[in-house]
């Protein structure tokens, strides 16, 4: 039996985890779009190809067309706009919210900052990794920052750029695809978005020990990849990267066999028993003094044997 061609090709850097996990994104769309689409590595690692009924702007479109959803549901957002509401009100005459509304008025916030999203029709996926405690779990935000708006903005630039050449190598200043309508004083404000800082190539540039200077505090618009971002939001949900015994330091393997959506938790961690296997370790590392926000480091091939 002839095997299909791939249809969608993509150029990409398995030292990037990034990259790395937003072609497993990649895959899982397309497999939802065309349910038995599989993907491989191919060209020693630098090229992701899918097998599938579609193409990349096929996908591109169906992506736009079916935006993504919060955990608020509408009701949920009418009541958190009431409560913000006269919080304000009273605010300005110098008195508070009574405690039983403010404390439902937080509930409401750090479910919209930290809910599970939703990616309908036709994907029908839903997107909660993050919420787990477990060190396992690759997160890189904070508890202050709203997923959503983060994954409103990548998902914007993600449908706009992913049609492109090299689409993992397309940069822009990341900004709200809707507004975030959220009035927690703690919550990150102005024009633009900080991405998950998932892409290597941001994550290695953005350290404020390396550069001199704090880009956020200087108000410094810098550029992100919307698509690694939000490709890895996805990517994670099914494909994880295995812990190894260092605290935040995970390791993922590249395959060469044709692999469907289903088996990408085994071909993430090196469980297919392909000969043309390459596993890579990555860091996620700390990137503010605090110690609360993180990101993706370059990863390193991990010769075969090498202990973890």
């Amino acid at each position: 039996m002839t095997m299909p061609e791939p249809s969608i090709r993509v150029a990409v850097d398995p030292t990037n985890p990034g990259q790395f996990f937003a072609c497993c994104g990649l895959l899982e769309l397309a497999d939802r779009l065309w349910p038995g689409a599989e993907g491989w590595f191919a060209e020693g690692g630098r090229e992701f190809r899918i097998a599938s009924k579609g193409t990349l702007g096929i996908l591109a479109d169906k992506l736009r067309a079916a935006g993504i959803q919060g955990a608020l549901t509408p009701i949920l957002q009418a009541e958190r706009a009431v409560l913000d509401s006269e919080k304000r009100l009273l605010k300005k005459d110098r008195k508070k919210l009574p405690e039983a509304k403010e404390k439902r008025r937080k509930e409401l916030g750090k479910l919209y900052r930290e809910g599970s999203l939703i990616l309908p029709t036709p994907f029908n996926l839903l997107l909660d990794w993050w919420r787990s405690e477990d060190d396992s779990i690759p997160k890189t935000w904070a508890g202050s920052q709203a997923v959503i708006r983060i994954a409103l903005a990548s998902h914007d630039g993600c449908t706009r750029l992913l049609t492109h050449a090299n689409p993992f190598q397309e940069y822009l200043v990341m900004r709200p695809a809707a507004a975030p309508d959220d009035e927690d004083d703690d919550v990150e404000s102005g024009d633009k978005v900080e991405p998950f800082y998932f892409d290597a190539q941001r994550g290695t540039n953005a350290l404020a020990r390396d550069i001199g200077f704090v880009p956020d505090a200087l108000q410094i618009e810098t550029h992100a990849s919307p698509v690694v971002e939000f490709l890895t939001l996805v990517g994670v949900q099914r494909g994880r990267p295995r812990p190894t015994n260092k605290p935040r330091e995970f390791e993922y393997f590249t395959w060469s066999q044709r692999t469907s959506a289903v088996v990408l938790p085994a071909a993430v961690v090196g469980a297919l028993g392909d000969c043309k296997e390459v596993r890579y370790r990555f860091r996620n590392a700390f990137r503010t003094g605090q110690e609360k926000h993180k990101a993706f480091m370059p990863a390193i091939p991990i010769l075969t044997g090498e202990s973890s």
